[in-house]
């Protein structure tokens, strides 16, 4: 771990760990199901063998729906040394809840987590990153209930989330009740006079590799940070509709060839451009990024 006032390396790998196909199931049915052994059984192993073998400590954003079925692998990543931070329960975008529903779901998962995990949550990340203009009490919220820092704000305008103007450096704010709290927002990239989302897993799938590995080389110095999910990593087809009953495969038939076909374009790319940028870079975790910050910089009253 680094000092509160060494300056730690430039990239943070964080992992959103949720399950694909039990997020999928709640999306059309509204309920939510235990998630297939096997499959994020694989996808987390994938995971924690690629960062073992690149010698790579991550962040793990950790959702409690699948944490509350699956602790065993919650405290096997605790065992590797990796972090574990919050990602909310129920994975819905908080802007859609009201203030009482958003503040159920932080305290109750996050007494979860702790619980399972035996450590400390000192960060989170909104589902969806679904901390926007107007709902910025959440981050007043999260400081009333200990949390250091949070990685929610995409720092420019994007369709559902995002917040134009925002600052793209991690910094500590100075928050409207009094707290504070250390942001550390999500990467972009500067072309054209214009930034451009880049570190996510969605992104990075869709990138040709050569300039996956241009645009990341020009980064190589600046804090970076880079977010994925488990079933990025899988090294079989993914499968929205893998909870689903055989009538329900039926009834929405199209759909699920639509997205299946979505989610697997470039899928198996994946592991390869990752490997090599986890080879390539110098990692902290989002907690000794958030040391530092608190440790070494001003406050600043959010959104000035």
């Amino acid at each position: 771990m680094t000092t509160l006032n060494k300056k730690p390396n430039p990239f943070t790998f964080t992992i959103d760990w949720e399950d694909f196909g039990q997020l999928y199931y709640k999306y059309f049915f509204g309920d939510t199901l235990a998630p297939s052994p096997k499959t994020i059984d694989r996808q987390t192993n994938i995971i924690l063998d690629l960062l073992n073998e690149t010698n790579v400590k991550a962040t793990f954003f950790v959702l409690g729906i699948l944490a509350k079925h699956r602790p065993d692998l919650v405290r096997k990543i605790v065992d590797e040394g990796h972090e574990i931070a919050l990602h909310g329960m129920n994975h819905d975008a908080m802007f859609k809840l009201t203030t009482k529903q958003a503040k159920a779901d932080i305290l109750y998962s996050k007494k979860l987590i702790s619980d399972i995990s035996g450590t400390e949550l000192l960060g989170y990340r909104a589902p969806f990153f679904s901390i926007i203009e107007k709902n910025l009490y959440i981050l007043e919220y999260l400081a009333e209930l200990g949390f250091q820092y949070d990685s929610s704000i995409f720092p420019i305008k994007m369709s559902r989330y995002g917040i134009e103007n925002f600052s793209h450096e991690n910094k500590k704010y100075k928050l409207p009740n009094g707290g504070e709290i250390v942001e550390l927002p999500l990467t972009t990239f500067k072309y054209a006079n214009k930034h451009w989302p880049i570190s996510g897993g969605g992104y990075i799938r869709a990138m040709p590799s050569l300039l996956l590995r241009s645009i990341f080389n020009s980064i190589k110095t600046k804090d970076t940070m880079i977010y994925m999910h488990p079933y990025e990593f899988d090294n079989e087809k993914l499968d929205i509709a893998s909870n689903f009953s055989p009538t329900q495969r039926n009834q929405y038939k199209y759909k699920i060839k639509t997205q299946n076909f979505r989610w697997n374009l470039f899928q198996p790319t994946v592991v390869k451009k990752i490997k090599f940028i986890l080879q390539h870079n110098s990692f902290s975790t989002c907690i000794e990024k958030s040391n530092y910050v608190k440790n070494n910089s001003l406050s600043s009253t959010i959104l000035e």
